[in-house]
């Protein structure tokens, strides 16, 4: 077995901006001219073999551990967690939901935002950090941990997540650890 694996990963942007017209019930969006080009990156994140737990990827196997043992189903249609959908739902309690308790670096992050109309805000620093990041309905983010020996590493049992008010939405997610 190999001693460590890579996710490779990639961000594409569309820079737009929202233009009214004379009547305010019209509105139109278009690619703004000043940057006129998209923006984006392709970035890769070692991680280890063994992952901190089951738990590691919004989905599981069920009966199936190792990728050899696909070979009657697809990984498409695996049993997912914890609804079997590979849903986390959030709830609009507005207490935040830690991801895992953890407490290894963190090597590669991705949430991604299943929700219709409500945003997920994300906190990188624990439950008492705030809430930079905000996924919107359909939305994702990735992110790269910090490399090791080099930058102050991001701990996975520090990312929290939570939905507002009486918002509630899903996620799926993948903490990955070096």
């Amino acid at each position: 077995m190999p001693s460590g694996r890579r996710i490779i990963f990639s961000t594409y942007v569309v820079p737009t901006q929202i233009k009214e017209m004379e009547e305010d019930t019209i509105t139109h969006e278009e690619f703004q001219a000043n940057v006129n080009k998209t923006l984006g990156g392709k970035g890769t994140a070692t991680i280890n073999a063994t992952q901190w737990g089951d738990k590691w990827t919004s989905t599981t196997h069920g009966t199936i551990n190792k990728w050899e043992e696909f070979d009657t189903v697809n990984w498409e249609d695996v049993l997912l967690y914890p609804t079997k959908s590979g849903r986390l739902p959030l709830d609009g309690s507005d207490s935040p939901t830690q991801l895992t308790s953890d407490g290894t670096d963190c090597a590669f992050l991705y949430i991604k935002n299943l929700g219709l109309t409500n945003e997920v805000y994300v906190s990188l620093n624990g439950t008492s950090g705030n809430y930079y990041i905000i996924i919107p309905p359909e939305g994702s983010v990735n992110l790269r941990g910090a490399v090791a020996g080099v930058d102050d590493p991001l701990d996975c049992n520090d990312i929290y997540v939570k939905c507002t008010g009486s918002e509630t939405t899903e996620i799926e997610y993948l903490i990955a650890i070096e």
